[in-house]
């Protein structure tokens, strides 16, 4: 893990202590970290949380697709569940 040295003004430092005193965060580390990572997602650095998800349901669909293919599973219409 890095470390960095921040220098910020006092609209930042209020910011930041808010957010612990409301209990959203139990650090101003965590604070600066969430914050770069919702920053990554937003314009496109990171994949966000739902693309995580998307994949992995794809992973799992794949799975049972080719489970199913090679006469190991089945699959159900909505209706029949």
């Amino acid at each position: 893990m890095k470390s960095t040295m921040l220098q910020y003004d006092n609209a930042v430092e209020q910011a930041v202590d808010r957010l612990l005193q409301m209990g959203i965060f139990t650090s101003k580390a965590d604070v600066f970290r969430i914050g770069a990572m919702e920053l990554a997602a937003r314009y496109g650095a990171v994949k966000s949380k739902e693309e995580i998800i998307e994949e992995m349901m794809m992973r799992d669909a794949e799975s049972s697709y080719k489970k199913a293919k090679a006469g190991k599973g089945k699959f159900y219409r909505l209706d029949e569940l």
